[in-house]
C-alpha cells in the first residue's frame, strides 16, 4: 500500500507569517519536519502541499532541494490541495502532518499508521481524543475517503 505523508505548509499564517521557513539550528522548520518524517518506517513517500501563491514558491523550492514531491493548489481549499496532491502521487493512504511541528515523532506517526492498517477503517487520528502533546498530531485516512 502506498502510504503518503502530506505536509500542509504555507507562508501566510496569520499569527506568525513565514514560520515554516524560520530557522532552527541552521535549517528551516519544514526541513526538520521532513527529516523527522523520513525516520517513519511505514511511510512510502513524503510530499508538501502548499498554495499556488507567489509567497509559497520557496516552500516548493525547498521540497525540490530536499528531493521530495510537492503540490501547489488553491489557497482557500486545503481539502482540495490534499486530494490533488494524493491523486498526483497515487497515494492510497494519506498521513496528514502540519509543517509547523518540527518535533513530530516518527514512532508516533508509525503507531497511528499501524492502527489504520490493522483497523479496517477509513480514518485514524491521535487528535480526536488528545493522546499526545500538541505538535505530535497525526491523521491517517484512505484516498477513497478523501475522494468522497
Amino acid at each position: 500500500m502506498n502510504i503518503t505523508a502530506i505536509i500542509q505548509a504555507r507562508m501566510g499564517a496569520t499569527r506568525f507569517p513565514g514560520k515554516v521557513l524560520e530557522d532552527i539550528n541552521g535549517k528551516p522548520v519544514l526541513w526538520h519536519v521532513i527529516d523527522r518524517l523520513k525516520k517513519a518506517k511505514l511511510i512510502n513517500q513524503i510530499l508538501v502541499a502548499t498554495t499556488d501563491k507567489e509567497i509559497d514558491k520557496p516552500i516548493v523550492k525547498l521540497a525540490a532541494e530536499i528531493g521530495i514531491g510537492s503540490f501547489a493548489g488553491n489557497e482557500e481549499d486545503v481539502l482540495d490541495r490534499y486530494y490533488q496532491a494524493a491523486k498526483k502521487y497515487e497515494a492510497q493512504a494519506i498521513t496528514r502532518i502540519t509543517a509547523d511541528c518540527p518535533l513530530i515523532d516518527a514512532v508516533v506517526v508509525d503507531k497511528v499508521i499501524h492502527r489504520y492498517l490493522v483497523g479496517d477503517c477509513d480514518y485514524v487520528s491521535n487528535t480526536v481524543k488528545c493522546t499526545y502533546p500538541d505538535g505530535l498530531d497525526v491523521e491517517v485516512f484512505s484516498f477513497a475517503a478523501l475522494s468522497r
